[in-house]
C-alpha cells in the first residue's frame, strides 16, 4: 500500500531549505500465518521508501527487516562497545572519520561474536587475524584453539570472568578486551621498530 505524507503546515528552516514538499512511503502488512494454538497471530506494519508493487518486492522488504537484529548488534558494538557516542568531536567531519574507522572494527567484532555462537568449535586460526591470535595467546598464557575460546578470552582481557554461570560476554567487556589487545599490538610493533 502506498502512503503519501503531506507537507507539514509549519516547516522548519531545514525542511524549507531542502525543498521538502511531501514524502511517498510504502507499507507492507506482515502477519503470522500459523501461530501456536490459543496465541494471537503477530502482525507488523513495515514502512519503507522502496516501491512495493509486487509480492516479490514485499518479500524483499520483509527479508531486510529480518536483518534488524544483526543491525542492532552492529549498533551496540559501535555505540556501547566502541564508545562512539562518548567521543566528543567538534566537527561532523571528524565524527564521520572516526565512525568510518570504528565501523570496520565493529563489523569485525560482530562477525566474531556471531560465529563464536553459531560455530564455537571452528578453529580460531581460520577466522581471527593471525597477529590477534598470537598476541592474545601470549597475553592469556594459554593456547586458544577454537573461536569460542578466542572470543571468551578476548572478553576476559576486558574483565569478563568466564564462569559457567556468567553467560556470554557483553559489548563493554568485549571492547575493553579488544582495546587492550590492540594496545598490546601497538606496543609490540613500536618495540620491533625501535629495536630492529
Amino acid at each position: 500500500m502506498r502512503v503519501t505524507l503531506k507537507k507539514p503546515k509549519r516547516m522548519t528552516p531545514y525542511l524549507k531549505h531542502m525543498g521538502y514538499q511531501q514524502l511517498a512511503q510504502w507499507m507492507v502488512d506482515v502477519r503470522e500465518v500459523a501461530p501456536p494454538p490459543g496465541v494471537e497471530p503477530l502482525r507488523w506494519m513495515l514502512w519503507t521508501s522502496l516501491p512495493v508493487e509486487t509480492f516479490e518486492a514485499a518479500r524483499q522488504i520483509v527479508e531486510y527487516y529480518e536483518q534488524r537484529w544483526l543491525i542492532e548488534e552492529f549498533h551496540k558494538a559501535l555505540k556501547t562497545g566502541c564508545r562512539l557516542e562518548e567521543r566528543q568531536y567538534e566537527t561532523a567531519q571528524r565524527l564521520e572519520a572516526v565512525t568510518g574507522m570504528t565501523s570496520v572494527l565493529a563489523v569485525r567484532l560482530v562477525q566474531l561474536k556471531t560465529l563464536a555462537r553459531a560455530q564455537p568449535d571452528l578453529p580460531a586460526a581460520d577466522v581471527v587475524p593471525k597477529v590477534w591470535l598470537t598476541m592474545l595467546t601470549a597475553l592469556r598464557k594459554r593456547p586458544l584453539h577454537t573461536l569460542r575460546e578466542f572470543f571468551r578470552h578476548l572478553a576476559g582481557l576486558g574483565g569478563f570472568l568466564m564462569r559457567k554461570s556468567d553467560g556470554e560476554p557483553g559489548w563493554i567487556t568485549i571492547w575493553r578486551g579488544t582495546e587492550k589487545l590492540l594496545l598490546a599490538l601497538r606496543g609490540h610493533y613500536a618495540l620491533r621498530k625501535k629495536c630492529g
